[in-house]
């Protein structure tokens, strides 16, 4: 027999591995390779496979697995730590099938693993009983190496653990003292005892893979569940000012009892009745603001009676009356900035995919959260835009419409950058959506803020922001639906929680529900057609 007999591939230029893929689980790889023909008359191909974490140890460390079946070309291997990068490679080899049967080999998923084990005791060069520790993984017969020396064994006695029947020097090669330590009367070499690995052919062919979580598995860890980011590390927090200036504000449902804080409303009754826009007509002609407020016909009760007003709520208010004189309503849709992460934001490319169906080019899952405003039955804001010049810009690829409107608001709730309005036509239609540029907040006594001016940029439609689901009005009697509890369990797994969902009288079946839920464990749930979209690994469905 000789050891320069190896398989052949067909362009001898095309062997060993052909693809690397991680399976998107954070845990599997799976790995494709060429397919290589036998170089003599009757022996059989395998294929061994290699894999380390350091490319010049991927062969040192030897044969990981071996894939037995001749028609198959790939294989799943699993069991990697998420986010290890690997370096995979393949050789083919093949065997006489009357002196080794490779499928007496212990099995490895779905791929079989060479057996090896350790002496139990020193050998002399002319012992035909090998003494081995683990003796139940080798084959009934086959062929081990230990050093440099190949053995021939015909059978194996349990008893005795050991490998019987053995022809020294096998293959051309020098029967050889052996002992637990390795030395066998020249050098000391690796003391394991391993089963042969076939006539080998030798390419050098390796591929680079990392063990990734790709849609829709997501990475959750013992550590930090699912990497949920919950602190806000990029925008203003403005939560103080929206607590000091009576805040509209709809907390997370997963983590309150969902109860609802207001800005004071002008009460329009007692001294205060009359409107300014009113008063601005000629109506009530005579009257004046101030005075007391929450008197006996007061909406607080009788005998509550206060006097003075807070200069920074007596400013919200009269911005709030006079806005709806001079602005428009429309949606806020806000940025997400804290959540959990969407999958195309990965380790390695830590920027999110400008056109990503789940994210929208956010980097978390959703992208975005519709504000509802209580305090309108139709759920939106009222923003003053500017006198803007509107025109076509030619750029290269093509016409561009350019109009970027100054703006105005009162100071709750609280815009950001890149938060987004959709602005209506008279009609009632959706005329253009636009991002926020920038905000500018001024500062009244004692540090309260005033109001919110910012810059907004019309957004061309096919802009992936078009694609985000968003409530236009829920007119005139907003109603408050509930989801069923979910969960992930296990360690690191989402605990029970429930969503909410603000709709409209118009909405008289499930199907005719599409928007998001609120956010409750750091994400919220898609709702297309009345059906909650799988989101964290989890689904809901809406009570009635």
């Amino acid at each position: 027999m000789c050891l320069d007999r190896k398989p052949r591939y067909v362009p001898h230029s095309e062997g060993g591995i052909l693809v690397a893929n991680s399976r998107g689980d954070g845990y599997t790889i799976a790995i494709e390779w060429n397919q290589a023909f036998p170089d003599s008359l009757g022996y059989v191909v395998a294929y061994n496979i290699y894999f380390s974490t350091v490319r010049e140890d991927v062969f040192t460390e030897g044969v990981k697995l071996v894939s037995i079946t001749p028609t198959i070309f790939d294989t799943d291997i699993t069991d990697f730590t998420p986010g290890d990068t690997f370096y995979f490679a393949v050789r083919a080899t093949e065997f006489d099938p009357t002196v080794v049967d490779l499928s007496l080999l212990p099995d490895a998923g779905d791929a079989k693993m060479y057996p090896e084990s350790m002496l139990l005791f020193d050998i002399d060069d002319t012992t035909t009983s090998i003494p081995v520790i683990d003796i139940n993984e080798f084959p009934a017969f086959g062929i081990i190496q230990i050093g440099s020396e190949f053995i021939l064994y015909l059978n194996k006695d349990i008893p005795t653990s050991s490998l019987i029947n053995a022809t020294r020097g096998y293959l051309d090669t020098t029967a050889k003292m052996h002992t637990v330590d390795g030395y066998d009367g020249y050098t000391t070499s690796d003391p394991l005892v391993h089963f042969w690995k076939g006539y080998e052919e030798g390419n050098q062919t390796a591929l680079q893979e990392t063990s990734a979580f790709i849609y829709p598995n997501y990475p959750r860890t013992n550590a930090d569940g699912y990497k949920i980011v919950a602190k806000d590390i990029l925008t203003t927090d403005l939560g103080g000012s929206d607590e000091s200036n009576g805040a509209i504000s709809v907390p997370d449902g997963g983590t309150t009892d969902g109860s609802i804080t207001a800005l004071p409303p002008f009460d329009f009754s007692g001294w205060h009745r009359t409107d300014p826009v009113a008063l601005l007509r000629g109506d009530c002609i005579g009257t004046y603001y101030g005075g007391e407020q929450h008197c006996a016909d007061g909406y607080l009760g009788v005998g509550n009676q206060i006097r003075g007003l807070s200069i920074s709520d007596a400013n919200a208010q009269r911005q709030e009356v006079l806005l709806n004189a001079t602005g428009e309503p429309v949606v806020l849709v806000r940025r997400r900035w804290t959540g959990m992460r969407c999958p195309c934001f990965m380790a390695n490319v830590e920027q999110p995919d400008d056109r990503c169906p789940i994210c929208f080019g956010v980097g978390f899952v959703t992208g975005y959260d519709q504000f509802v405003n209580p305090r309108r039955s139709d759920g939106r804001i009222v923003v003053r835009f500017g006198p803007t010049e509107d025109s076509l810009i030619q750029n290269e690829s093509g016409l561009e419409s350019t109009f970027i409107p100054d703006c105005f608001t009162i100071v709750v709730p609280s815009i950001k950058n890149r938060d987004f309005l959709i602005r209506f036509n008279e009609d009632g239609t959706e005329e253009f959506r636009y991002e926020v540029l920038n905000v500018t907040r001024n500062k009244i006594f004692q540090q309260d803020l005033g109001g919110q001016k910012f810059k907004a940029q019309r957004v061309r439609k096919t802009d992936p922001i078009y694609m985000w689901r968003a409530i236009r009005n829920t007119a005139t009697m907003p109603q408050s639906l509930t989801t069923t509890i979910g969960m992930v369990p296990g360690p690191g797994g989402i605990p029970p929680h429930t969503h909410n969902i603000v709709i409209n009288e118009n909405i008289v079946s499930l199907s005719q529900i599409n928007q998001t839920t609120n956010v409750a464990q750091g994400h919220n749930h898609p709702i297309i057609n009345g059906v909650v979209q799988v989101e964290a690994g989890h689904t809901h469905a809406i009570i009635l």
